[in-house]
């Protein structure tokens, strides 16, 4: 109850400036004006400062950062900038973030630099709009150089447009890796020691597949007389839902919102469509005939894995849709049976995968309170660069990495990706090295992917790698995808509770008409007319104005 008020009370004190009629101008909007622009050295030189200059920084913890203060990362930036971090650490998680609200709301002094909360862009949008967070977009006008580099680099084109809120200000430094594993990381994996047991060929197509599943059931797989198997399984997290991996044989879906567009540019749903309904009848069929896990829409990884691994001499699942680091135990020799299939071709040709759109985290934010915003724009644009944004995940150079030696080959070589370094610190362990990506950072596609192939044959990223060929071309274009919203205060208070509860209304649908509880020909009318009296068509009509507007920046 007392979470629950302290939400309510930070929204309110947020909003209600706002609502009642405009926010303040921090003055700081034109980077020339300041005056300690004197003491900052040209977009590029370094250091940063020409005689050393202290920033307050916020930090919300990571708990595999040991210290702050000593961290490595911490010192290189110092010394690169010529500043000194004054440091106050907030607790790790929504705690922190909630704390760093109230200070904002409270009206009072604010740390100058805001940096690892996760600000949503409700968030940002409004309290850059208040004045709390400074605009910046004269800054990288002036003062970008690092960022402009890596900006070059990037895959998405359409970044800079991103990076702008719903009133065309820029509010923050961003966070952002595009790894490709990431990008189609919905896989279906499949347990080809059962195909080659029954000697069957992986399935390509959603009869197929039904096939395949049915001689797992009938045919003892195995070879062991086991009748506890299970064909098909999936969790119910956003990298293993089955269901939604079997969708994207009738329609695109993307998983999050389920929106498509047209040639011509109209966003629309899929969640009513004739093809989504004839997905609908395709999963339930299989569940039907006792072909899919049961707890399909409750079971989460940690239960998944114990029925994977109930027996340690034999697999228990035939197919999966899940992050394989989370379905078999890192040194589980049950690993070696499973590779990655392609996405299934439906009975009209679909073949789709979802594109996941890598995010951009609002990591770092200059407050109204900053004294020196050049140089704190500086070091967030530093950050951006491909030194520190190694060193943000990597940590220092031929210490926790290395760069590759004749011969080493990175896990992507099979589609042209080079070698660029080897980790030696290992990801996710407590350190003093690196911020564990918890500030500014720009990664374009060939740096994570360029790490050194493990000649470990049960590494998790091995597999991702074998299996990202098979859907990287499977998403469609760009244009008839909506990988970026951007809306207004108005539309952001006029969607919000509509969009919850429509996303949870066709959730709880699609779980119900897979498993039979509602059917999908008798109720089928009845689940359209409930979406049209939750308002779908203003649902739509906001979110296509959040779509043009994400698409019509340009720089």
């Amino acid at each position: 109850m007392k979470k629950l008020i302290l939400a309510f009370l930070i929204i309110f004190l947020i909003a209600m400036p706002l609502l009642a009629g405009g926010g303040r101008d921090s003055g700081q909007s034109a980077a020339a004006s300041s005056a300690s622009a004197a003491n900052v050295n040209p977009p590029g030189v370094l250091p940063i400062c020409k005689t050393p200059v202290t920033l307050s920084l916020a930090m919300r913890m990571n708990q595999n950062v040991e210290n702050y203060e000593t961290n490595l990362y911490t010192k290189m930036i110092e010394e690169k900038g010529n500043i000194k971090f004054d440091i106050e650490v907030f607790p790790a998680g929504q705690p922190g973030t909630e704390k760093i609200l109230v200070m904002v709301a409270a009206g009072g002094e604010l740390p100058e630099i805001l940096c690892n909360f996760d600000f949503s862009e409700e968030q940002v949008y409004a309290l850059g709009g208040e004045g709390a967070f400074l605009k910046l977009n004269d800054y990288y006008d002036k003062w970008a150089h690092f960022f402009n580099i890596q900006l070059e680099k990037m895959t998405n084109k359409s970044l800079w447009q991103w990076l702008h809120s719903a009133d065309g200000n820029i509010y923050y430094i961003p966070s952002i890796g595009e790894q490709i594993g990431e990008m189609y990381a919905l896989r279906g994996w499949m347990n080809m020691k059962w195909l080659e047991n029954l000697g069957l060929p992986v399935p390509a197509t959603t009869e197929e597949f039904r096939q395949t599943l049915i001689a797992f059931r009938d045919r003892d797989p195995t070879r062991t007389g086991r009748r506890d198997l299970i064909p098909a399984s999936g969790v119910n997290d956003e990298r293993g839902r089955l269901a939604d991996f079997l969708i994207n044989a009738f329609i695109y879906n993307d998983q999050r919102d389920r929106l498509i567009v047209d040639n011509a540019g109209r966003v629309d749903v899929i969640f009513n469509k004739p093809e989504y309904r004839e997905a609908l009848r395709y999963v339930h069929g299989l569940m039907s005939e006792g072909l899919i896990l049961d707890q399909l829409f409750t079971i989460n990884a940690a239960n998944h894995r114990a029925i994977i691994e109930s027996n340690p001499n034999s697999a228990t699942i035939g197919f999966f849709c899940q992050g394989l680091a989370g379905a078999i135990s890192p040194n589980n020799q049950l690993r070696l049976e499973y590779a990655a299939i392609p996405p299934l071709k439906g009975p009209a040709g679909v073949q789709y995968t979802p594109f996941n759109a890598p995010v951009l985290i609002k990591r770092y934010v200059i407050t109204k309170d900053c004294k020196n915003p050049e140089a704190a724009f500086r070091v967030g644009d530093y950050m951006c660069g491909e030194e520190a944004s190694i060193w943000m995940r990597f940590g220092a150079p031929e210490r926790d990495w290395r760069l590759p030696r004749p011969g080493e080959k990175s896990m992507y070589d099979h589609i042209g990706m080079a070698a660029v370094l080897s980790p030696i610190l290992a990801w996710g362990s407590i350190q003093n090295s690196h911020w564990a990506n918890g500030g500014p950072y720009m990664r374009p596609v060939g740096m994570l992917d360029g790490q050194v192939a493990p000649d470990n044959p049960l590494d998790n990223e091995r597999w991702i790698a074998a299996a990202v060929p098979m859907y990287m071309d499977k998403a469609p274009p760009s244009q008839n995808r909506v990988d970026m919203l951007q809306f207004n205060y108005q539309e952001m208070e006029d969607i919000k509770d509509m969009k919850l509860a429509i996303n949870t209304y066709v959730r709880e649908s699609l779980a119900l008409f897979v498993m039979g509880q509602r059917n999908i020909e008798r109720d089928w009318d009845a689940y359209i007319r409930e979406l049209d009296r939750m308002n779908l068509r203003r649902y739509i009509e906001i979110t296509q104005s959040g779509y043009e507007r994400a698409i019509g920046k340009k720089r």
